[in-house]
């Protein structure tokens, strides 16, 4: 599999297509292990210099100051991140000219989940 140089890779992460060899790469990076953890570390980093301002300047205690930051990222994820994470690998795949139904290829089927109810109960 060919991966990206590292122009491509920062105009990629950017949000720029990468030409059609790498597209293997594209797919493992939107849908492969670890493609989730991936995207919400993509959003956070560049949130790194303005924690650390507000850690720096905010005129409080230090367990004050971490705190502030924590409130501040925990709905930063949980309510926005974390939900528009299937949304934007779908318009990455599209972007990339690439079918957006291989996001969904880990899920487990409608009819598989059936029958494990049915065989097994509701657990």
């Amino acid at each position: 599999m060919n991966t990206p140089t590292i122009r491509q890779r920062i105009a990629y992460d950017l949000g720029r297509e990468l030409p059609r060899e790498l597209h293997e790469w594209v797919i493992h990076d939107l849908v492969g292990h670890g493609a989730v953890e991936r995207y919400l570390v993509r959003f956070l980093v560049p949130f790194i210099p303005f924690f650390a301002l507000w850690l720096w300047l905010f005129p409080a205690p230090m367990p004050i100051r971490i705190l502030t930051v924590l409130m501040m990222l925990a709905p930063l994820v949980i309510f926005f991140l974390a939900p528009l994470s299937y949304v934007w690998r779908r318009f990455r795949m599209v972007q990339h000219g690439l079918d957006p139904e291989w996001i969904n290829h880990n899920k487990i089927r409608e009819s598989d989940r059936v029958k494990y109810q049915m065989q097994y109960g509701h657990r």
